[in-house]
């Protein structure tokens, strides 16, 4: 005769209906995650890059951080950039969290507390792009053909992101990694894990009108991955053909 109270089975049977919620919980969650990680984005807005309307972008990264380099053409002649490194060339633009850009890159605890919770942000900006990548110890350079417009709206996208001080100059916070030829710059958003360096990348190319994937792109070789297969990589591709 059993006992008030308790199931044939031992109380397994009520174990298991307890468990039942928190599987369905834990499912949900994954596909939600997933979801918002993977489901189809809208392709930008823009026009796309074409003969006699062609801007290269450059896309360094050493398969886990990425910056982009832009020709300063593309910048009103007053930008605070260009006022920043009136001889340069070319800039070479990353963004991320400032405590971690500042490091030399080895120290996890202090990449993992940059990403939760969220926590202040700097632009590095060096001239010109090409020899100041080599900091990075880039194992990879994509050129990118973005059109005027797609160009115009990276500077915009740099603009919403940049502080200034009351006579419209950037606030350096910090020599940069490049002695001699870059600065850390202040900058607007917090980094944080679905805002990290690359996915702030991404949504740069994305305001260029190159169709990637923001949300999932946390280390550089996936995008330059997705840039590759959705865009074309270099204004060559527009050239006549001669017989």
């Amino acid at each position: 005769m059993g006992v008030p109270g308790e199931t044939a089975d031992g109380g397994r049977g009520l174990s298991r209906l307890s468990r039942r919620p928190v599987a369905a919980t834990l499912t949900l969650l994954v596909v939600s995650v997933f979801a918002y990680l993977y489901a189809p984005i809208p392709a930008p807005n823009v026009t796309p890059p074409s003969a006699g309307d062609c801007i290269e972008l450059h896309l360094y990264s050493n398969g886990y951080h990425s910056d982009i380099g832009a020709p300063v053409s593309i910048f009103p002649e007053d930008h605070p950039l260009r006022r920043l490194y009136p001889d340069a060339e070319s800039f070479l633009i990353g963004w991320g969290d400032q405590k971690f850009y500042y490091s030399d890159g080895t120290d996890l605890w202090i990449g993992l507390d940059a990403l939760i919770p969220p926590s202040a942000s700097v632009f590095h900006i060096a001239y010109n792009a090409g020899p100041s990548s080599a900091y990075l110890g880039p194992n990879d350079d994509t050129s990118i053909a973005v059109s005027r417009e797609g160009a115009s709206r990276f500077v915009a996208f740099i603009d919403r992101f940049l502080v200034l001080d009351a006579n419209g100059a950037p606030v350096k916070t910090s020599d940069g990694k490049v002695i001699g030829r870059s600065s850390f710059l202040r900058s607007r958003g917090s980094f944080h894990l679905l805002q990290v360096c690359n996915q702030w990348m991404a949504r740069a190319l994305r305001a260029a009108g190159v169709d990637v994937n923001a949300r999932a792109a946390w280390l550089a070789g996936p995008l330059i991955r997705q840039v590759r297969k959705v865009q074309p990589t270099s204004c060559e591709a527009f050239a006549p053909v001669t017989q």
